[in-house]
């Protein structure tokens, strides 16, 4: 296996994380493998983690009580869609995991100003220029090589209207030891034949799927934003990754 995912083995691997265990795919923490976890805990995760967002877009960028539309780019099953839903008059979501778009579809079947869709293109066309006032996104794009996330970071600034925000979240590097080593066996089982790369991550994490992180310098996200026409107003540290990572929440804004 390639050290990095192409876009099949991508769209492949959430189909069938969404497929086997969509909660856990998207909070993994390991006592809730296996369908363990209960759907009201699961949903006030979304709700702390949205609650964290809005503070900062209020505090750092000059945001809005209330969006008019927001686009949940990597919704999963719209975890922070419905907690966005209290802050907004519409809020779109898109994944790439057909699972995860039908439980999501299903939780948010009281929440008329949802809409959720699968969305397994490369870019964003389905979407007009200017269509949202904030564009989000939170652990998704960690998941995807930087070859694409940056040209889905242009796709942001186009959908995003003038006077919008774009944020988003991304981890920077290891900080420790540990993680290179981590870094170091999953290089060795990915390249186990017949196989076997499957049966180890099964035995090993209770999941067969590989779950690849990326990382990407944080001076490498700025610049990469300000070709695509935002300026960052806030960035700031971030543990959604893990503890021993390095990671960023970055707020711009399209002039």
């Amino acid at each position: 296996m390639p050290l990095h995912l192409s876009w099949e083995q991508l769209r492949a691997a959430w189909t069938e994380l969404g497929a086997k265990d969509p909660l856990w795919a998207v909070a993994t923490r390991n006592d809730k493998r296996e369908g363990k976890w209960e759907p009201e805990e699961f949903l006030q995760t979304g709700e702390r983690d949205v609650a964290r967002y809005h503070d900062l877009l209020k505090r750092n960028a000059g945001s809005p009580a209330e969006f008019d539309h927001i686009l949940d780019f990597g919704c999963g099953v719209g975890r922070m869609s419905l907690a966005w839903s209290r802050r907004a008059r519409r809020v779109t979501g898109v994944d790439i995991s057909p699972g995860m778009i039908a439980k999501g579809q299903e939780f948010a079947r009281n929440a008329p100003n949802v809409e959720l869709h699968l969305h397994e293109a490369r870019d964003l066309r389905c979407f007009e220029d200017g269509r949202f006032d904030l564009v989000f996104s939170h652990i998704c794009l960690q998941h995807i090589p930087w070859a694409l996330t940056a040209g889905y970071l242009r796709e942001f600034a186009r959908i995003c209207l003038s006077g919008g925000w774009v944020v988003f979240q991304l981890p920077s590097r290891p900080l420790s030891q540990l993680s290179w080593l981590a870094a170091i066996r999953k290089k060795i089982v990915d390249r186990l034949p017949f196989g076997l790369d499957r049966a180890y991550r099964n035995w090993k994490y209770g999941c067969p799927v590989l779950f690849e992180m990326y990382f990407v310098p944080s001076e490498n996200v700025i610049e990469s934003a300000k070709q695509a026409g935002l300026s960052e107003l806030h960035r700031e540290p971030d543990q959604s990754a893990g503890a021993s990572i390095e990671s960023f929440i970055y707020i711009f804004r399209k002039p």
